[in-house]
Order: structure tokens, then sequence, then C-alpha cells
């Protein structure tokens, strides 16, 4: 059951996490996220839930998580920023997320789009859904979940490249804290969104495959090249035979 005194307790946010819908089981936290936007949910939302059971990942991927041992919320959240910005507050997430992380002395990595690392092994995954106007960003919900006390016994064979920050280092979290700082490192980051520059420089500081040869699915494509870094609206850049691409998404193979 989620304390939310005790999350409470440990927010420090003008608006991410100060509402919160709290469910003890649903299919996905994002689903139900789009659900409460149609109802008026307010700015900074969080939809959190024990057992998710249909968690949706990047490329129809799916998620899954043991119940009440991680992490598998959703934030929503209205930008009404430009589209062309729309990689910034995709990529600021992750940058939260490993904000928190590195707090507890994990060398957290990041892994482009939407991966986060623990010595080279997949511990959390985002997932940003947006609805546009115009040229604008209306809405959007960033799905995130975060292994944190899951045991190596407990992943599939199939996920041999998964990790837990348990598995890391033997400790146990308390949810409800973990959570609470996310959110906090997160709308410190959206505050500071228009700093784009140098969060971007951070992104890349922490990217675990950046100068490297990565194979990457793009478009019904299988393409190699070389991760060169982030462009200044938030697109990957690849070196792609001598010359230099950008993409706005796909998704790099282990």
């Amino acid at each position: 059951m989620f304390d939310l005194n005790l999350f409470q307790k440990n927010l420090s946010t003008d608006s991410i996490g100060r509402a919160i819908q709290y469910y003890p089981e649903l299919d996905s936290t994002n689903t139900k996220a789009w659900e409460l936007i149609t109802k008026n949910a307010i700015n900074g939302t969080v939809v959190i839930t024990d057992n998710q059971l249909k968690g949706r990942g990047r490329q129809s991927n799916k998620w899954i998580s043991t119940p009440s041992e991680n992490l598998t919320f959703s934030i929503i959240l209205y930008p009404n920023y430009q589209l062309n910005q729309i990689n910034h507050y995709s990529l600021i997430p992750g940058l939260a997320i490993t904000d928190c992380l590195i707090g507890y002395d994990f060398q957290a990595r990041l892994k482009w789009p939407n991966d986060i690392l623990i010595n080279g092994k997949k511990v959390g995954g985002i997932l940003c859904e947006s609805k546009i106007s115009g040229q604008l960003i209306q809405s959007m919900v960033i799905g995130i979940g975060l292994n944190v006390n899951i045991q190596k016994t407990d992943f599939p064979p199939v996920l041999q490249n998964a990790t837990s920050l348990f598995i890391e280092n033997g400790e146990r979290y308390q949810l409800e804290i973990l959570l609470a700082n996310i959110c906090n490192y997160l709308e410190y980051r959206l505050k500071n969104v228009n700093t784009a520059n140098s969060q971007l420089l951070v992104w890349e500081n922490r990217c675990a495959h950046l100068n490297q040869t990565v194979t990457f699915h793009f478009d019904n494509q299988i393409i190699n090249g070389t991760f060169k870094g982030l462009s200044p609206t938030g697109q990957a850049r690849m070196l792609i035979d001598n010359k230099e691409f950008c993409f706005n998404s796909g998704e790099l193979f282990d």
C-alpha cells in the first residue's frame, strides 16, 4: 500500500506530485493518465500503481514489473511549448531520474532515447506521449518504470540485461521517498527547460554510448552508425558513412 503521507513529507515541489492518483492495480498508468486528462486533471498529477498489468514501453514493447517492488507511474503535463522543444521534454525525465540515482551514489547512465542504465544494464525506461495542437505541445504524459527492489530471480530469462537498485547494491528502498525525490528533480529540470543547451550537454555527459558504434531501428530500417551526441533541438546525431544525420526517434539495440 502506497504511503501518501511519507511521499508528501519528502516532496518539495510546487506542482509535480502535489496531486496524486494511487491505484493498487492498473493496466497502464499512461492509459489512466490520458483518461484523467479528459477529466481536467491538473498539471503535475502523478498516477501510480502497485501492480501494472499491461505497461507499455517504446516500439509497443511490454514493460514487465513485479507488484509493489518497483516504481510504475506517469506524470501529466501541459507544457504549452513549441513543437520543436518536444525532444527537450522527452529527454529531461531521464536527466531527473539520473540526478536522483546519482544522489544515491549510483553511476547512472543514459541510453538514447529514454533508457536508464547502471553498470551497462537497464534499470528503468521512460515512455513520453504527447498531443499537439497547431505548433504547441498541448498535453504530455511521461510514463516511468524503475526497477527498485526486484531480485534477479524475479526477472524472466529473456531479460538478462536488466537490473534493479537492489541487485546493484543489496539495499531496499522506500518507494514513496524515491518517487518524491524523482518528482523534486523533475520539477527543477522542467523549470529550467529554457536552459536546454546546458541540459543537453549534461545528457551527453551521461550518455553510455557517446562516440560509439551503435545499431538502431528507425522507420522499418536497421541502421549502423556512430552516436555523436544531440543536436540543439535534442535530436540524435548519427555519423553514417562519414555523413551526419539527425533523428527524432529510433530504438538502439542492446
